[in-house]
């Protein structure tokens, strides 16, 4: 498994725990002490990502909060990109 953690300009913290598996994300995992609305949204990013290409990522994270009735509270959706990029690095 692939970790890492970035803290936001302003003090969140984001994590990521990934795998990935023929070019392919699996098992994404997304924590930290940001709040987003509805909550239950970051299991369904998660999902969203899951078994998507690694080089997709940004796209994905992007069409998820275009398509879906989310708030984010203290990050962006780019924060999410940034955070699962340094766990692909790591």
């Amino acid at each position: 498994m692939k970790r890492a953690e970035y803290k936001v300009p302003g003090g969140k913290l984001l994590a990521a725990e990934l795998g990935v598996e023929g070019g392919r994300f699996a098992g994404v995992k997304i924590t930290g002490d940001f709040f987003m609305h509805p909550e239950a949204a970051i299991i369904e990013l998660e999902k969203a990502l899951n078994n998507t290409p690694v080089e997709d990522l940004e796209n994905n994270v992007n069409r998820f909060f275009q398509d879906n009735d989310v708030t984010l509270f203290g990050v962006e959706a780019g924060d999410f990109v940034k955070v699962v990029r340094l766990a692909l690095e790591s």
